[in-house]
């Protein structure tokens, strides 16, 4: 070493730097090690009681998560602390919000307000959250558990898992798959061999391997994952979707319509009760249902109906176009409302009928909203696709449509919906069937899947 470093001509740097030299090199080489291992031990953050602690992460609106508010009211009654982060485009539920152990921590909704190209816009999106979801992280580090809803994945599942790696190696990541994000941006482009769709499907097939526990809402959903994905059955459990206990049935439906600002110019003792509540997006085609009514306002010795559609979204404007233009006789009436978080519930109690128009783009998942129907004890009409069976039994609970390559979607919902109000002895079948619906429960499910894996740190364990 001496003979090189006078060959190379720093002889006289040798002269002068004794053995402090050897020490500059042993630091040189052990920085990875240094970064990766023993910063994090630096920076580690826990309260001062040490009490348990979870993040859970939805970038989307609050207000409209009722599966991830869920999982932080159980956590609090775990006696966790839960950071539950996500837009506040509109309020949780005041449950969430007086819990003492849950602290809201708002993620700036990202708008494009200067219309910029999709995949320029998208650019944007992604680097203004990464560095949102680097400070929360940041600030909330040495969480026990991060847990964020899927999808959207990008750019917060990666994000997070290097966060989790560098930062804070004993956090363990939970991803609850309620949906493909892949198959959401394939309505964008309706091909599964486009670049960007197979481009995050691989990034959600890779980096779903670096959870410690995989939470599904379908048997089915967790079979893809598993056979699909690749990911170990032992990190996959379904976990249902079940109501919170908010959503229950009304004993006098007559007192709650009589002062309600939306029953009041409509005989509800007259009028049958059709409620639906959607996001207005292009994965719900309410043509079938509007299409379905009109057929049914010519169809003789039926009841008027009132057609309720909760909720808001892109499409709202057009679908109220739509209204306009099929010039509804009195027999059929359509409202749109949106409904604060108290008056949800409520208001879905008294519908006679709840309509599903959720088809799901991957086919494996389902929508909450039949879950809301069914805590409030009111049947539903669903259309088919390949997990629908796991919610909703047909002539049980609710009825489901055919196969949509025999008939046409809209004249199989008149039939049915003709069919529920001209039967009385159907209607009360399926109207027993969902008060049986109505007394299964979040917490209960929750413990009962759950429970055991979070009462002491039993994830990790492979």
């Amino acid at each position: 070493m001496t003979e090189f470093i006078k060959y190379k001509g720093f002889d006289h740097v040798w002269q002068y730097s004794g053995p402090w030299l050897y020490y500059l090199i042993g630091v040189y080489l052990c920085l990875p090690i240094i970064a990766y291992s023993v910063l994090p031990w630096f920076f580690h953050k826990r309260k001062s009681s040490q009490r348990k602690m979870i993040s859970i992460f939805v970038l989307g609106d609050l207000g409209h998560s009722p599966r991830m508010c869920y999982h932080a009211m159980t956590f609090s009654k775990l006696d966790y602390f839960v950071n539950l982060c996500g837009y506040i485009e509109t309020e949780p539920s005041p449950e969430v919000l007086d819990d003492v152990s849950i602290d809201i921590i708002p993620i700036d909704v990202i708008k494009n307000t200067n219309d910029l190209p999709f995949a320029l816009f998208a650019l944007y999106k992604i680097s203004t959250q990464c560095k949102q979801i680097w400070k929360i992280l940041w600030n909330t580090r040495g969480t026990d558990y991060i847990m964020i809803q899927n999808p959207p994945s990008i750019p917060i599942l990666l994000v997070i898992i290097v966060f989790i790696k560098f930062f804070s190696r004993e956090t363990e990541l939970i991803i609850d798959w309620h949906n493909l994000n892949y198959t959401i941006l394939n309505l964008r482009y309706n091909n599964l061999n486009h670049p960007f769709v197979r481009i995050v499907k691989f990034y959600e097939h890779i980096l779903g391997h670096f959870a410690n526990l995989n939470i599904t809402v379908t048997k089915n959903m967790r079979k893809f994952l598993n056979t699909e994905f690749g990911l170990k059955k032992n990190r996959i459990v379904t976990l249902y979707d079940r109501p919170g206990d908010q959503f229950q049935p009304i004993t006098d439906k007559s007192e709650f319509t009589s002062k309600h600002e939306l029953f009041k110019d409509i005989d509800t003792q007259k009028y049958k009760i059709l409620i639906s509540s959607t996001s207005f997006t292009p994965d719900e085609d309410f043509n079938i249902l509007l299409d379905a009514l009109k057929e049914y306002e010519g169809i003789s010795n039926t009841p008027p109906v009132c057609l309720i559609v909760t909720g808001k979204g892109p499409l709202k404007e057009k679908f109220l176009t739509t209204v306009e233009e099929l010039k509804f006789s009195p027999k059929v009436i359509v409202k749109t409302a949106w409904l604060s978080a108290e008056d949800y519930p409520k208001v879905l109690a008294c519908a006679d009928l709840g309509i599903s128009l959720h088809t799901s783009s991957s086919g494996i998942d389902l929508p909450m909203k039949i879950v809301d129907f069914f805590g409030c004890g009111v049947p539903v009409i669903s259309l088919n696709f390949p997990a629908i069976d796991e919610l909703v039994k047909d002539g049980v609970n609710g009825l489901i449509t055919k196969d949509k390559s025999q008939t046409k979607e809209s004249k199989q919902v008149c039939h049915l919906i003709n069919e529920v109000f001209t039967d009385e002895k159907l209607l009360s079948t399926i109207k027993n069937g969902a008060m049986e619906e109505s007394k299964l429960r979040w917490d209960e499910n929750w413990f009962s899947v759950l429970g055991s894996k979070f009462d002491t740190k039993q994830i990790k364990g492979r």
